[in-house]
């Protein structure tokens, strides 16, 4: 017979030979030995885990002449044929290059012909997710109802991508990812029949190294036995597979659980000059990350790393913060080596961000505590009024108006403070309201600006900048029946006087579409809110129109539904004439 690598050689011919996949082995064995085989089936799970594998020895047991308790018997006839691959009623398709519609026409119009050699035809489909939409949904009549001397066996590492029509005609069976000690166990059998001494910490790390595909630790080994020869050891495995980066692994992740950005970066630059595999380290250093984590919360079981690593480990754990080394793991689990591989710069990088403090972040919050007070009024000192170029110094504050003036719509305050102005003198009742409600509006461009409050901006902002923000924030929103921020783009003037803030419209078409957006109690409720988020504080609203554009009040007609409407959609009232 011709040469044979090891995961040929040694592919499990048994259900018990199977490693790590009882689960399914126990099952299928199970349905042989009471006749009860379903006439489909699917295989799913990673690579390496042995989906093919099982499926051939279900071929077998399926057609043995002398099963051993659902299990072939590897002797008679049949099962020869099906080890020698000349079985002909074992029919095996890569969906992969047989993935169209004409394809699965042929298997759809020779499933029907009776099966040769044994009693079923088995048709073993690797990658079946592979199948085009068209393929798929041609197959599923044949996979629903096929010949009773007929089993479908679909194989795949993705069945995500598979129909669920297909998925709910078969028996899901799900392989999982092995682990190190079995595959250690099967390791250790493949090296005793080949006469080969492998040291078990080259064993582990061999393992350890095939990320749970029994398939690829078997290439590994046949790889160590053809370079080494038949005595292996650690080393050897280290040296052959670029997995010395272990010491160096565990110092990076020391340095960096620390804080210490500096050792940390050498680490990783010693690594690169001495022409080390960065991706490599990358990984180790991510996997030594995950078992501290592990450590920190008493998942000590689940490591899977030599004795003298975990100890290392608990040297560590201990000494770092849980929230650094969350953080650690996730900058450089979002480190991608794939492309520059050679280039230390993405490493660094996240090394650096991963050894950075909190303290940055609170240096704003020590510089402003570190500045002395400003100076605070005497509360009995009692603010002047604010005064308006309409509006004469002994006037009252508009504010001050009825509720029912026509031009105003009330908006509720939190506290009710004039802008630009000094806090108000404190009541001798003591009911002043708590200072978390006080809200204090920045004067304009040309006055002083107070010092940075929760809800108001900071040092530098003036009310034009804040009417900006409040404009882009409403044009955002659509009212009843127009774009309020559109409508306040028109406003020619904004003056607050008290607790009223009066806008000034350039055209009266503008002034009563927002009268009318403002009427709607969902748009005042948004005019609100916008208010509060850009201005600091709510107000009471006035309109007005500006001067030589048909200011004063409205005439008569206008206040006919009819006028209003015919005003909102662009007209306008020409002089009346009395008939």
């Amino acid at each position: 017979m011709t040469f044979q690598v090891y995961y040929r050689k040694w592919r499990p011919q048994r259900f018990r030979e199977l490693a790590g996949q009882q689960h399914v082995s126990a099952t299928l064995q199970q349905a042989v030995q009471l006749g009860r085989v379903a006439h489909s089936l699917l295989f799913c799970g990673p690579r390496g885990t042995g989906k093919t594998s099982t499926a051939r020895v279900l071929a077998k047991a399926v057609n043995c002449l002398e099963p051993e308790d659902g299990d072939p018997c590897n002797e008679c006839a049949r099962c020869q044929a099906v080890n020698e691959g000349r079985f002909m009623d074992l029919i095996e398709l890569d969906a992969a290059s047989n993935r169209g519609i004409d394809e699965i026409r042929n298997i759809r119009d020779r499933v029907n012909l009776a099966a040769a050699e044994g009693s079923y035809k088995v048709y073993i489909i690797d990658e079946a997710h592979m199948l085009t939409e068209h393929a798929s949904n041609a197959f599923l009549k044949t996979l629903e109802e096929p010949p009773a001397h007929a089993i479908f066996i679909l194989c795949t590492t993705d069945p995500q991508k598979i129909l669920p029509t297909i998925i709910s005609r078969c028996q899901r069976f799900d392989f999982r990812r092995l682990t190190s000690d079995a595959i250690m166990e099967r390791l250790r059998m493949i090296q005793a029949e080949e006469g080969v001494d492998v040291s078990t910490e080259a064993l582990q790390s061999l393992a350890h190294s095939a990320g749970g595909s029994l398939r690829d630790a078997e290439n590994l080994l046949e790889q160590l036995v053809v370079s080494y020869g038949s005595s292996i050891g650690v080393n050897e495995v280290h040296e052959l597979l670029g997995l010395g980066q272990g010491e160096r692994a565990l110092d990076l992740i020391r340095y960096l659980l620390l804080g210490n950005t500096s050792a940390a970066l050498s680490a990783i630059n010693r690594a690169a000059w001495d022409g080390a595999d960065l991706r490599q380290l990358h990984r180790e250093a991510v996997n030594l990350l995950r078992g501290v984590l592990l450590l920190q919360y008493g998942s000590r079981d689940s490591l899977d790393f030599p004795q003298e690593t975990i100890r290392e480990l608990e040297d560590v754990a201990p000494k770092a913060s849980a929230a650094r080394v969350i953080k650690s793991l996730k900058l450089l689990g979002e480190v991608n080596m794939r492309h520059d591989t050679s280039s230390p710069l993405h490493l660094e990088l996240a090394v650096v961000e991963a050894c950075m403090d909190e303290a940055p972040a609170e240096a704003p919050a020590k510089a402003e505590a570190a500045q002395p007070n400003p100076p605070r009024p005497s509360p009995a000192v009692q603010p002047a009024a604010r005064t308006t170029p309409n509006q004469a110094p002994n006037t009252p504050a508009t504010g001050e108006r009825r509720a029912g003036d026509a031009g105003t719509r009330a908006i509720s305050r939190p506290s009710p403070t004039a802008p630009g102005s000094q806090p108000a003198r404190v009541r001798e009742s003591g009911n002043s309201p708590p200072p978390s409600s006080e809200h204090t509006l920045p004067r304009e461009a040309n006055g002083p600006v107070p010092s940075s409050t929760p809800g108001n901006p900071g040092p530098g902002d003036s009310f034009q900048e804040q009417w900006g923000t409040l404009v882009k924030t409403l044009s955002r929103y659509k009212g009843k029946r127009f774009n309020i921020g559109a409508l306040l783009r028109d406003c020619k003037n904004q003056d607050v006087e008290g607790e009223t803030l009066v806008l000034t419209f350039a055209h009266r078409s503008h002034l009563e579409r927002m009268q009318e957006e403002l009427d709607d109690p969902q748009g005042m409720k948004t005019v609100n809110e916008a208010l509060l988020k850009s201005l600091g504080a709510s107000y009471r609203l006035r309109l007005s129109l500006a001067e030589g554009n048909g200011g004063g009040n409205p005439p008569a007609t206008a206040q006919s539904p009819l006028v209003r409407a015919a005003l909102s959609m662009g007209a306008r009232i020409m002089e009346e004439r009395e008939q």
